[in-house]
């Protein structure tokens, strides 16, 4: 970045400094006038207002000056460690991917944004707590009704099948020897998402095979009964405990996707300075005032960019930049 970019703790101490002494050094001459005036006007001419009143608006407009430069300076002081610490807590919670070069993150971009949505196509998190739901509305039937209403059981089996389905529909995971050059990098990537995903769904191919081999014909045996199926309760407790196996798999899958979207999209304090942008998919990407870019692209990105809700001082970029952004520089 710029060396007087203001946002650099250092240029910010250095301004603020400099901005102080000045209006220190006004501030006294000022008072030396008023003083020398007040002096001289004692049998003197008269002034057009009393001295003292003079002496005193002139001493409390000072002190508003010095006091706001005085708290400028340390919020800008403030915000500097702020940041610091802001960034420091920010590299503690970043994945194994993050050690990949910046140049070859933002070059495979788009391809490792496109792996994380095919391995994320829904909100799989919520998806699988859903089905827990629905395995506990099965439950509650069976134990508050003395005589379970079947066309409501078949509703709910029909409800979690096509849930479960559509959980499903993951791709078939894939995983090479991973090595740490940036050839391999979108292995690597497949290779972070693959682990939970393989975990998800062999979980969910044994929650489908309970519900059709045990708990679908235990509760089928109902319609020719009038009496409670004591196993029925024990088959659908099973499938809670395997659904909520599965939900923490989700989880897991979801931290992967994440890391991978934010290894793709965060380059705070990153250098960019020899990356080739030309091609790369741009908007979206979070930076901040000690990011380098080509200096080629430095305006355009500035351009297209808008303060992030990350934290203060990191922006996001919020269109691909072009020549024709009218965004305000942040």
């Amino acid at each position: 970045m710029t060396h007087g970019d203001p946002y650099t703790p250092q240029a910010g101490k250095y301004c603020s400094d400099n901005a102080l002494d000045a209006l220190l050094t006004r501030a006294h001459r000022q008072l030396g006038i008023a003083v020398t005036d007040r002096t001289n006007a004692q049998g003197g001419p008269p002034e057009l207002r009393p001295p003292d009143l003079a002496l005193d608006r002139l001493l409390a407009a000072t002190h508003r000056s010095v006091g706001a430069a005085v708290t400028h300076r340390l919020a800008r002081e403030d915000r500097a460690l702020a940041h610091n610490q802001s960034l420091d807590a920010r590299m503690e919670q970043r994945g194994p991917l993050f050690n990949r070069p910046s140049q070859v993150r933002v070059k495979y971009r788009r391809d490792s944004l496109r792996l994380a949505r095919r391995y994320w196509p829904v909100d799989l998190a919520a998806g699988m707590r859903d089905a827990v739901r629905i395995v506990q509305n099965i439950s509650d039937l069976l134990q508050n009704t003395a005589q379970p209403v079947i066309s409501d059981l078949d509703q709910l089996l029909a409800q979690l099948r096509g849930q479960l389905s559509h959980l499903s529909q993951l791709p078939k995971p894939q995983r090479a020897p991973v090595t740490l050059t940036g050839v391999d990098y979108l292995v690597a990537i497949e290779s972070v998402l693959a682990e939970p995903a393989e975990r998800l769904l062999h979980d969910l191919y044994g929650i489908r095979q309970m519900l059709e081999e045990e708990l679908e014909p235990a509760i089928g045996t109902l319609k020719d009964s009038s009496h409670y199926l004591i196993g029925v309760d024990a088959v659908v407790q099973d499938l809670i405990d395997d659904l909520t196996q599965a939900c923490d798999d989700a989880d897991a899958l979801a931290r992967a996707v994440t890391e991978v979207e934010r290894a793709s999209s965060e380059f705070v304090g990153a250098d960019l300075s020899s990356a080739k942008l030309d091609g790369v998919l741009l908007e979206g990407i979070l930076w901040d005032a000690t990011t380098v870019w080509p200096e080629e692209w430095e305006s355009l990105i500035r351009r297209a960019s808008l303060p992030s809700s990350e934290e203060h001082g990191v922006l996001i970029i919020a269109a691909e930049p072009s020549e024709t952004v009218l965004h305000a520089e942040a």
